[in-house]
């Protein structure tokens, strides 16, 4: 067998081999990544529970119908830092990384039939690992080195509207778009071959529409006053195929080629949840979600022994809410608690993937509308058993959230 044809048969197998030894996030690398169900720092430390929310200071990136009582034009922009632990057998490693948290706009547009026009640039998934190996193939020793980045973002803009004094619509057109790239790279123990690396880089693009709905006439439909401050929720997000984009360059000492260009389509399935908010003793705030999305029909390439299902993800989320006090800076203060279950989309040797973590943070107040919101989550995915990896992750996220007080009209004297 040639030199060429034994470099391609490795490179080939350095794309396709399963997740079986540690090295960083390595369930990242199949699908589209790590899929995040961003709602910001305030939801990130309530277990990611918000479907349900719907307040004057607060955007709301999971419901768009959530917007409806924003009085005075919001922003909100942010920071995560993730590290992640990852260990299998034969032993682990330390992955860390930093990013931009998304940014927001929601703007009144007519606040008694709560019309908010809104923009947000949110993060929808996420790619990122590095991982070595020595390997053997066809009597050739050699190390194997995989990465792996980049992922998909939304941008959005739509609008709320009370259609009734009870219930809320929203709806957002979505674009969604992001390049992820994948690199291998060959090292030779025998000089008579090149050492080499490919990298296979592939852009999504696509549209989807979310509606939003929020209903709080629970307490007058059942004769129940106090259920007065209970708010129900849902959302769903249109099914849609992605453009795919693929290049595959592959660069030696000698040389660099583009190996192949192409065009694919990528199918994202349905989306759907349901949440409720309930705030007791005028300060103590209780929510729940329930999300899923049906991935066991999409046509995403299965690499090794990847698989994919249908995710389901649960949270529970608890905050005492500040007071409006001069007295004390902490009774402004937000306190904020939460725990989230996640059955990704991934099965890996016929095992589900399963995720778990509690979180909390803070509110921190540093104006009389402005907000720095501090959210940390902990938890672990996957396990050691069943020649698997466990990651054990925390993330720190930080934003800040503000109002300015745009397009009112002035009264001339």
């Amino acid at each position: 067998m040639s030199g060429r044809k034994i470099l391609a048969t490795l490179l080939m197998l350095a794309f396709h081999l399963p997740v079986v030894f540690a090295g960083g996030p390595t369930y990242s690398r199949f699908g589209l990544g790590d899929i995040l169900f961003f709602g910001g720092s305030r939801i990130n430390a309530m277990g990611g529970a918000g479907i349900g929310l719907m307040t004057d200071r607060f955007i709301n990136r999971l419901n768009p119908a959530g917007h409806a009582r924003i009085s005075l034009t919001r922003i909100s922009a942010g920071f995560e830092y993730s590290r992640v632990s990852s260990a299998d057998l034969s032993g682990s490693s330390d992955f860390a990384r930093g990013d931009f948290g998304g940014l927001a706009f929601a703007i009144p547009i007519s606040k008694s039939e709560g019309i908010v026009w809104s923009f947000e640039s949110t993060p929808y998934s996420r790619v990122s690992y590095a991982l070595e190996r020595t390997d053997n193939q066809l009597g050739i020793q050699s190390n194997l080195s995989y990465s792996g980045s980049g992922g998909l973002s939304t941008l959005s803009t739509g609008a709320s509207w009370s259609v009734l004094s009870q219930l809320t619509i929203g709806l957002k057109l979505n674009y969604l778009y992001g390049r992820i790239h994948q690199e291998a790279k060959v090292d030779f123990q025998d000089p008579t071959f090149i050492d080499s690396d490919i990298s296979h880089s592939t852009f999504h693009s696509g549209f989807t529409f979310t509606t939003g709905l929020m209903y709080d006439g629970i307490s007058d439909a059942l004769g129940l006053p106090s259920l007065k401050t209970f708010t129900l929720g849902a959302v769903v997000t249109t099914p849609t195929t992605l453009n795919a984009d693929d290049e595959d360059i592959l660069t030696t000492s000698q040389s660099f080629d583009t190996t192949r260009t192409g065009r694919s389509t990528v199918d994202v399935p349905l989306a759907g949840g349901l949440g409720f908010s309930y705030i007791f003793g005028n300060r103590y705030l209780l929510t729940g979600d329930f999300m899923t999305q049906q991935w066991s029909s999409t046509n995403l390439p299965k690499l090794g022994t990847a698989e994919f299902r249908n995710s389901m993800k649960l949270g529970v989320g608890f905050e005492i809410m500040p007071e409006r006090s001069l007295d004390s800076y902490w009774q402004q203060v937000a306190y904020r608690l939460g725990f989230s279950y996640h059955s990704t989309y991934l099965r890996m040797n016929g095992q589900g993937i399963d995720e778990y973590s509690v979180s909390g943070g803070f509110g921190l107040p540093i104006a009389l509308e402005a907000r720095i919101n501090i959210g940390l989550q902990m938890g672990w995915r996957g396990t050691t058993s069943n020649g698997l990896q466990k990651d054990t992750f925390y993330r720190l996220s930080i934003s800040l959230s503000a109002s300015e007080a745009w397009f009112l009209k002035i009264e001339e004297e």
